[in-house]
Order: C-alpha cells, then structure tokens, then sequence
C-alpha cells in the first residue's frame, strides 16, 4: 500500500470508526483491531518502563539457550543493518527485546521510541509492529511507517518472523528495523531466510528414540535450511518444520494425532531415495543415517515449563473458560504445549 493509502486509512479508522478494507493490509487491519480490543489508545500510549539493568540481565540468563541459538545470525545480519542505517533485534516469545545490534547511529534514535533491550513490544505493550504483530499473527510480517498503531512509531520500518521450535510453539522472533524514509523492502526475506537456520539447527542432532524424515522436491536442498524436516515416534509424528508440514500438506494440528502411514505411501515407493506421499506427490529423501538416536537435548517447548510460563497457561485457560485453542493465540504457543502442562497436573 502506498503511504497516501495508508494515511487515509488511518483517518478512516481512528477517526471514522471505518474499517479501511481496501487501503490497509490485511494482517495490519487485523493487529489495529486487536490493539483496539486490548484498549489501546491512539494518541495516548501505555509507559511500559524498560527492564532494571538487573532485570534485564536475568531475563538473558533464562532466555541464554535462545540467545545462543541466535547468535549466528544476529552477527551475519549485522553487517547489513550497518550498511542500511538499520539494527538487528532478538525478542523472545513474550515479546521482550533481548539484544540489538547494527548501526549505532540509529541505535540511538530506536532507544527514543524505546525499541531497545528491556523493552516489551507485544502489541498490548507497544501496538501494532513487527515484532509483536509476528507472534500474534505467527507468521512473517513487514510494519512500514504509519502501519504501525501509534503514531510515533511512524519514524521505523520493521521486519520480523516468529522463531518455531519443532513442536510449533514461539520461542523467540527476529527482526530488521529502519528509518520508515528508507524502505527496506529486502529485510522480511533476509529475516526469513535466517529464522530458516535458525529453526534448521533444532533438528541436527535428533530427538531420542525418534527417526528424523528429511526431504525435498529438489535433491539439492536437502541438507540445506530449505529441507522439509518429520520426526516420528514410534511411526507417530511428534515433531516437524515448517517446510516439511507444507510438503505433506498438514498443519501443526497434526503433530501426536498423525501416523507415518497416513502421510507415506510405504507400499508405493518409485525408487532408491524417492518417497511417495500418501497425497500423489514424489519427493526425493530419507531418514537420519543414525535412525534412533540415544539421548539428546530435548527441544526448547519440550521442557518442563517454567513457572512463569505455567502460571500464564492457567491464566489463558481461565480467561477462556478452558479452551485451548483460543488460550494457545492468545499466548503464541501451540495447543500441544497446554495440553502437555495440563497432562503434567493430571
């Protein structure tokens, strides 16, 4: 949408009471209304204060794990952000920045509308912006100039994309922002590509007693961060990618409800290294040469869950009188990651 379009669409809505069906995206329109929903006001923004130093440096010791599964990335894009006046920014799930890094000039000027470490940016914080837009729509997002909900944070450009563990719950989102007068029209891609490697290295060493299903419509990805990534227990699918979801034409709702059968055709394999989906499809792949594996680390949301997260969970299940669905959007994890804190207090 053109900037002109985007102002009018402001005026439509803040003003109006409109919905600006045909002038704001979609994804935009959705994340203003919820910001609206959670009483937010335009023009009156909430003081959320950044976390003490001390504060701060105790969330990065809980979010460490997170952190150095990052670290790569946030270096490799380093580089570019420098070059477009832009930073480089890991949240975790909860929205809470964690560490930026890029060009220190715009570093300052982020921190005067408080996009700096210590500093929540859900949308219930912060309003409408790449970062908490992300986590509550789950998927990428760009939020250019006045998309953003408040009008001061018309001044950024931002990129983001939620970080999945295997298991499909948000552990963290990574994001690219700029001056709004720049563009930036390339960051959502970079980000993409890097929360691709990112989610990709959760699945190099395996998962104890699982085998590891890797494959591709194309031999030259596989191996590669594009790769289409199952894990089956005991022929139950218990944990996946992205990409490998896509590939069988399944969803996170699969996971513990979806046997190996029903998404291979083990009776009609067309050759040495082809798999024959139960949907039509060829692929070319194969399991993990150590089939199962001993004990490894457990992915990050198979963990028994802090006591903060618990205390959410029971906070969302309550405020929807024990759905599970609408208590997993509301706190950005998959309904598999309640349903194992509800199994634990059975």
């Amino acid at each position: 949408m053109d900037g002109a379009g985007i102002e009018q669409g402001r005026r439509a809505y803040f003003d109006e009471g409109q919905l600006p069906l045909e002038s704001v995206r979609q994804p935009v329109l959705r994340s203003w209304l919820r910001c609206t929903d959670m009483g937010l006001i335009q023009g009156r923004p909430r003081e959320a204060g950044p976390l003490s130093e001390s504060e701060l440096n105790a969330l990065r010791q809980r979010r460490e794990s997170l952190r150095r599964l990052c670290r790569p990335e946030l270096e490799m894009l380093a580089g570019e952000a420098r070059d477009t006046s832009s930073v480089v920014i890991l949240a975790d799930a909860d929205g809470m920045i964690l560490d930026t890094i890029g060009d220190t000039g715009f570093l300052s000027r982020a921190a005067q509308v408080a996009l700096r470490p210590g500093v929540s940016w859900t949308e219930a914080s912060t309003g409408t912006n790449a970062i908490g837009t992300a986590i509550a729509e789950r998927r990428p997002i760009a939020v250019h100039g006045p998309e953003h909900f408040f009008a001061e944070h018309a001044v950024l450009s931002c990129a983001a994309t939620p970080i999945l563990d295997p298991r499909g719950a948000i552990v963290g989102a990574l994001d690219i922002s700029g001056p709004s007068a720049s563009g930036h029209g390339h960051a959502l891609g970079l980000i993409r590509l890097a929360v691709d490697q990112i989610e990709h290295r959760l699945f190099r060493t395996g998962f104890a007693d699982c085998r590891v299903l890797r494959m591709h419509d194309d031999a030259a990805m596989l191996g590669t961060a594009r790769e289409g990534v199952l894990v089956f227990r005991d022929d139950r699918l218990v944990a996946a990618n992205r990409r490998g979801l896509s590939l069988v034409g399944r969803s996170w709702d699969a996971l513990d409800d979806t046997a190996l059968s029903e998404l291979v055709d083990m009776q009609g394999q067309a050759g040495r290294g082809q798999l024959r989906l139960t949907n039509g499809a060829t692929l070319i792949g194969g399991w993990d040469a150590d089939g199962r594996g001993g004990g490894v680390e457990l992915p990050l949301a198979a963990r028994p869950l802090a006591d903060d997260r618990a205390e959410a969970i029971d906070a969302a299940l309550a405020a929807h009188g024990g759905n599970v669905s609408a208590a997993a959007r509301q706190l950005g994890v998959h309904r598999s990651t309640i349903h194992r804190h509800l199994a634990r207090q059975r």
